[in-house]
């Protein structure tokens, strides 16, 4: 909080003027505005975006959500004390209303001449510099609020999705369906393969899960006597974070009596189709394969179809159809040396098959591709195929590498169901997470009869990101879950006069001297220092004094070098900590106590290292150097994380027979981490720190690495 704004804003109530208006009333919006014919009055508000000073005429932006117009005070027009009363009380990112006349300048601006204006809302934190949009990516997720109003193509994207949510809903109207809300909290976690959040109802003193679809309550609909229902609602799954998942995210799933597979892969197709017509006024359109790179798809029918057999065998020459267990189909996995990233052996064969098909098959469909005859182990609650009983009339949507739709042929029988949910129960039973759990109140449903149907599900959320091409369904999503910052400092407000003190308890660090307060979350630093200009020194440095721990330094510099382009940092700066941060170790006889002492001091003064350099490196020594230098930076804080990484990495990498990384796979590293006899010496919760101080998956984070040293193997001799 900015004490100057604060005590502008007592100043304004001082005259009786309120700094937090109740309303203003517009005439027009700044767009409208914008477009009126000269001599027209208007009143517009907006938030104060740009201001320039010339001396007696004063020229300022703001911004509405229709967009920005050019504002104009003149002394000559308001007198010399209003005219330095206004450049005195606001502050860029205020909120103000004004009443004047449309004008346009010599250079043809629309331009508004202030008559008279009003403070609607005194902004008490200076905004991002010159409103040019936010850099680090966890600002744009965590406040959201300064990435839309600095950002105007964010800002458009989240007016495409609620666009594109209305378009939805009207396409469904029109075509005879229902809306309807279903539970979210559920005795039963039913409706798909995905493990639950569990919660607990205090009244009912028992554990509830929060929903994982929507699927079996929008079918009772159908057995209630609904023709055709939608849904369109926040689900809950309790499995990894990536890219291309959430734990919770926005569907539609929709479901229609007397339809087969067939009629809704149709109503797929022309769901799509015209809402890319009606959005973007074509079927063509522009997004980002799994690698980011932009390609042309065309949503035109008909659509590519292939089974999920065909799909599996073209990518892996493995046929799922040959292996009836899932022990012959792991054989078969291990005969390929493919190397799924998750524990196979506790998976049954259709999770197994699901993760083959999504490790080799998925990742390669990049125009809209129908994948159909899922087995039936895959689907517990697709219908069986009449002509073959271990396959659904079931079809997935697949754009870009990423499924986009999932729908079938339901199953209506309830005595077919209540067998595969006990076999579902069996496979949970034996350690598989994602198995479906049994939904007795859901057989029962059945029982009373429920007509044929088919059921559809659409990930809102990706294909939102596939049209406005976006990588990370964070990015389309306006307040991603986060894991709460630890704040810095409560401020606490004394007023009651024109001095506006503010006292600061700082929340520290256990065992911080209280001299080195934090900054607050919101200004945190991705570095104290640039120091990136030492990167050749550095390098020097570094094949001069280390020899043991060279191919570990390269690494770490490697690894912090992508870390710092992911959160925004000066690449540079932060790949020459990383490629100095145990310079002195070789030097030390593994002395640990005398790490990053005086020994580190000297080398970097050989290269005359800012100050900060070397409390940056000390960072990464928390049991030692913790109090002096903490992890307050989002660079100390990769830097301590991904030092012991790197190393374990390495480890993983010369017990492979061909001791290369190019062999080496995340499943490779996470295994090896839960087997505590392996690299004993690494600390395994140092790296799994990730999760909390950097908000990365332990995968993502070791893949991020894992990535960066392949690139640079050879210098690695890996």
């Amino acid at each position: 909080m900015d004490t100057v704004r604060l005590a502008k804003a007592a100043e304004l109530r001082r005259t009786q003027r309120e700094p937090y208006a109740s309303n203003f009333h517009r005439t027009h919006t700044l767009e409208e505005a914008k477009n009126q014919p000269d001599g027209i009055a208007v009143s517009v508000a907006g938030r104060l975006m740009l201001l320039r000073d010339m001396g007696g005429l004063t020229f300022a932006t703001l911004q509405d959500h229709t967009g920005r117009l050019q504002i104009a005070l003149r002394e000559e027009d308001v007198g010399s004390e209003a005219y330095k009363e206004f450049l005195h009380l606001i502050d860029l990112g205020d909120i103000i209303g004004i009443t004047g006349e449309r004008f346009a300048t010599k250079r043809d601006e629309p331009t508004v001449a202030i008559k008279e204006w009003q403070m609607l809302c005194k902004a008490l934190r200076q905004p991002p510099e010159k409103w040019h949009g936010i850099a680090d990516q966890e600002t744009a997720w965590r406040q959201r609020y300064l990435d839309t109003t600095s950002n105007r193509e964010t800002f458009d994207r989240f007016v495409f999705r609620s666009a594109f949510i209305r378009k939805l809903r009207e396409f469904y109207w029109s075509k005879g369906f229902l809306e309807m809300e279903t539970p979210v909290l559920v005795n039963a976690a039913s409706g798909a393969l995905a493990t639950p959040f569990v919660t607990h109802h205090a009244a009912y003193d028992m554990d509830v899960y929060l929903r994982i679809a929507t699927e079996t309550f929008l079918k009772e609909c159908l057995v209630g006597g609904f023709d055709r229902v939608f849904e369109i609602g926040r689900i809950f799954r309790n499995e990894g974070l990536d890219p291309s998942h959430l734990q919770d995210f926005t569907m539609v799933e929709s479901y229609a009596a007397y339809w087969d597979f067939t009629d809704t892969m149709a109503f797929t197709e022309d769901m799509l189709s015209t809402l890319l017509k009606e959005m973007l006024g074509t079927t063509k359109t522009t997004i980002p394969d799994r690698d980011g790179k932009l390609i042309e798809v065309d949503f035109q029918p008909k659509w590519k179809r292939k089974t999920l057999r065909e799909a599996i065998l073209e990518s892996s020459g493995i046929d799922i159809h040959a292996c009836d267990s899932a022990s012959a189909l792991m054989e078969a996995i291990k005969s390929k040396k493919i190397r799924l990233d998750v524990d196979i052996e506790k998976l049954g064969r259709g999770n197994l098959i699901d993760q083959l098909y999504k490790k080799v098959a998925r990742p390669n469909l990049i125009q809209p591709t129908f994948i159909t005859e899922h087995p039936i182990d895959l689907s517990p609650l697709a219908r069986r195929n009449d002509k073959n009983p271990a396959i659904t009339d079931r079809f997935q949507l697949v754009v870009g590498g990423w499924e986009i739709v999932n729908a079938y042929s339901e199953l209506v029988d309830p005595v077919d169901q209540a067998k595969r949910f006990e076999d579902q129960a069996k496979a949970s039973a034996k350690g598989d997470s994602d198995a479906h759990r049994k939904d007795d109140e859901f057989v029962t449903a059945l029982e009373y009869g429920c007509p044929p149907c088919s059921g559809f599900g659409l990930g809102i959320d990706r294909i939102v990101a596939l049209l406005t091409q976006q990588t990370n369904l964070r990015d389309v999503v306006l307040f991603p879950l986060m894991k709460p910052e630890k704040k810095a400092c409560h401020p606490e407000l004394v007023e009651g006069s024109t001095r506006v003190s503010m006292v600061r308890q700082a929340c520290l660090p256990v065992g911080k001297a209280h001299h080195d307060t934090l900054s607050s979350p919101s200004s945190s630093m991705l570095q104290h220092a640039n120091y990136g200009h030492l990167l050749p020194a550095a390098h020097n440095l570094l094949m001069q004094h280390a020899d043991q721990t060279r191919a570990h330094l390269i690494a770490t510099g490697a690894a912090m070098e992508a870390l710092a382009k992911k959160f925004g940092g000066d690449a540079p700066t932060w790949k020459v900590a990383g490629m100095l941060h145990d310079l002195d170790w070789d030097n030390l006889e593994k002395d640990a106590e005398a790490h990053c002492g005086s020994t580190l001091e000297q080398l970097l003064s050989t290269i005359q290292a800012p100050s900060e350099l070397l409390g940056d490196i000390r960072a990464h020594y928390a049991s030692k150097y913790g109090a002096e230098y903490p992890l307050n930076t989002m660079l100390r804080k990769c830097l301590y994380c991904v030092d012991e990484l790197t190393g374990f990495i390495i480890a993983v990498t010369l017990v492979r027979p061909s001791k290369k990384l190019a062999d080496v796979e995340v499943k490779s590293i996470t295994k090896k981490m839960k087997d505590k006899g392996f690299a004993a010496q690494v600390d395994r919760t140092q790296i799994q720190k990730c999760e909390e101080l950097l908000e990365l998956g332990l995968e993502e984070f070791i893949g991020l690495t894992l990535d960066a040293m392949k690139a640079i193997a050879n210098d690695l001799g890996l």
